[in-house]
């Protein structure tokens, strides 16, 4: 696996879940710059992974080519769009499994 789709994999969703912490927070012993931090993070989140998904997405269908005799099709680049993830992501799984 490409090491960019790891690390999306790995942190993507604890920088979400940290983000929506931060700005949820409400009470007497809540810093105010914690909703800022929050709304930044989800920002800055959001644009590196439209900015770094498409390249990440890419690198890996070529890793995959290398490290197996199976190369996806054009149609992996779908698993980008937010409702086709997951049955694409389900089939190319168990193709890349059994190809491996």
């Amino acid at each position: 696996m490409n090491p960019l789709v790891a690390l999306g994999i790995c942190f993507g969703p604890l920088v979400l879940v940290v983000s929506y912490l931060l700005t949820a927070a409400t009470g007497p012993g809540v810093p105010p710059w914690s909703d800022s931090v929050g709304v930044s993070i989800r920002l800055w989140g959001t644009a590196l992974a439209v900015l770094v998904g498409p390249v990440a997405i890419h690198f890996d269908r070529g890793t995959l080519a290398r490290n197996s005799g199976w190369t996806p099709s054009p149609l992996y680049y779908l698993i980008g769009l937010p409702f086709l993830s997951l049955p694409i992501a389900f089939v190319y799984l168990s193709q890349r499994l059994t190809s491996a």
